[in-house]
């Protein structure tokens, strides 16, 4: 089994931190780490992404060089399941690392479209799901069952963009709200199909909803469309066994606290746009565990000092509140190995203070 720089939690300690039960004595460090994974085993993102065996790799490298708590399986996050029903991405070749996404104007969907005769895909066939599917296998056999793994799923909005496209999807919220809904129920049909798949490999699952945000889509229309499609992705997942589900949108999140509570989802995202003292009241109030992001740029142009420094500030804040998690935004490609480890050395340090 591979050795990470420090031990990691073990399966119960951070299924207690999202149940908000008794603080560890270590706060949980959970970075988002995605197309970074390449960098490790010096790699891109399209080649990673593309390979499970690649994947694989890199998903264990990051655990050798980091020990984050848990392990998110997944690169461009928000792509495979629009991919897997016909959606073309975007890939890049030789050494060029930018980030795989849809190609633009590749949508599946166009406004007033028939959705009765969708597809669902098969992940173990479909896109590159297989890939997913198959590095989620390879992780829980080589890591065991006691670590924490998750397999990144979209959020139905933030699929519903990509099938769609933005612009026609928020003025469609608009003219055409049935529709919208209806294609609201098949992202939440498609991603059901991706996630049981991780869940037969052995993973849990990590939603990402970020289209969602407040700063794109008006809390109002957030109640509207998103509430009721996410609440029910929820509560699907705990009929199939998955009790913690962490909820993942980006950006200043405060406007909609309070309805990401009502989601049902135990762990939610307090991003470093966001005010903490009012996210934790929310968090609080309904019980959540809450995950606080460091700023992505300083983590990749700071010094170990200056981020170890604002790192152990963001744990003190958090100290008291039941369910803090240690986090940061998404790292950059190439960001230095002990700039992230300086975040994971406070976290070792405050809970010696």
């Amino acid at each position: 089994m591979p050795t990470p720089p420090h031990p990691t939690a073990t399966r119960a300690e951070v299924e207690n931190i999202l149940r908000c039960g008794p603080a560890r004595s270590v706060p949980l460090f959970l970075p988002a780490i995605y197309e970074h994974k390449a960098w490790f085993i010096q790699s891109t993102p399209s080649a990673i992404s593309r390979d499970a065996d690649l994947l694989t790799r890199a998903l264990l490298a990051e655990y050798e060089a980091i020990g984050p708590d848990a392990l998110a399986i997944g690169v461009d996050v928000y792509n495979l399941e629009a991919e897997a029903v016909g959606c073309t991405v975007t890939f890049y070749e030789g050494d060029d690392t930018s980030i795989p996404g849809i190609k633009p104007g590749n949508h599946l969907l166009h406004a007033g479209d028939d959705l009765s005769q969708l597809k669902l895909p098969n992940p173990l066939k479909d896109g590159r799901m297989p890939v997913n599917i198959a590095a989620a296998r390879n992780l829980r056999r080589a890591l065991g069952d006691d670590y924490w793994l998750r397999g990144a799923i979209s959020g139905p909005f933030s699929l519903a963009i990509s099938l769609v496209g933005a612009e026609t999807l928020f003025l469609a919220c608009l003219d055409q709200p049935d529709w919208v809904r209806g294609v609201l129920d098949y992202s939440g049909r498609l991603i059901k199909e991706f996630a049981k798949a991780y869940i037969d490999a052995g993973a849990e699952l990590i939603v990402f909803d970020s289209q969602a945000s407040p700063e794109l889509l008006s809390p109002e229309m957030y109640e509207e469309f998103v509430l009721p499609v996410t609440k029910e992705l929820v509560q699907w997942s705990a009929t199939q066994g998955v009790r913690d589900l962490p909820l993942i949108i980006g950006g200043n999140t405060v406007p909609i606290a309070g309805l990401l509570a009502q989601t049902g989802a135990n762990n939610l995202l307090c991003d470093f746009t966001a005010d903490f003292d009012e996210w934790s009241a929310v968090a609080r109030e309904h019980g959540r565990s809450l995950r606080r992001n460091i700023s992505p740029r300083l983590i990749e142009t700071g010094t170990p000092e200056a981020i170890y420094e604002v790192a152990l500030r963001e744990l003190r804040r958090g100290r008291d509140l039941p369910g803090f998690i240690m986090g940061t935004a998404v790292i950059p490609f190439g960001t230095p190995t002990a700039n992230v480890l300086a975040i994971k050395r406070a976290c070792l340090d405050g809970a010696r203070a």
